[in-house]
């Protein structure tokens, strides 16, 4: 089984529900490096990921990546909603189209490190990131 389908599975076990306005521990607003790996088929991803409000455990921004897949680059850019699920991880969506690329993760510092995953119908896309906060509040 692939290994980030994996992590998402067992974390997504640990989610909250839609409703619940998670953790307010957590701040996560603030300007992030973000880099991310697709595996199948192979990209990687590289860009800024800005939270620009957070109330309590919700959170609202955007993303702005180049995604590589070795035949070129494509600019994405997409808004970003999460919650925080308690006093180390977040849970957050990144819509670069109609579909929600669901991002699982653990915070340390300033550093958030897990792994995504987007269904579209039939096919599913699934990787693993880092985002290291550049600038916060």
């Amino acid at each position: 089984m692939n290994p980030a389908l994996a992590l998402c599975g067992l974390l997504l076990t640990a989610c909250v529900t839609s409703t619940d306005p998670g953790s307010s521990n957590l701040v996560v607003k603030g300007t992030w490096d973000y880099s991310a790996s697709q595996t199948s088929p192979a990209a990687t991803l590289s860009g800024t990921l800005t939270i620009a409000s957070q109330s309590g455990g919700t959170y609202q921004g955007t993303a702005s990546v180049a995604q590589n897949d070795g035949g070129g680059t494509t600019d994405l850019t997409g808004a970003v909603t999460g919650q925080t699920v308690n006093d180390t991880t977040v849970d957050f969506d990144v819509f670069f189209d109609a579909n929600a690329r669901r991002h699982i993760a653990t915070v340390v510092r300033d550093t958030m490190r897990g792994a995504w995953i987007e269904t579209t119908g039939s096919t599913t896309l699934s990787g693993t990131f880092l985002a290291i906060r550049r600038s916060g509040p």
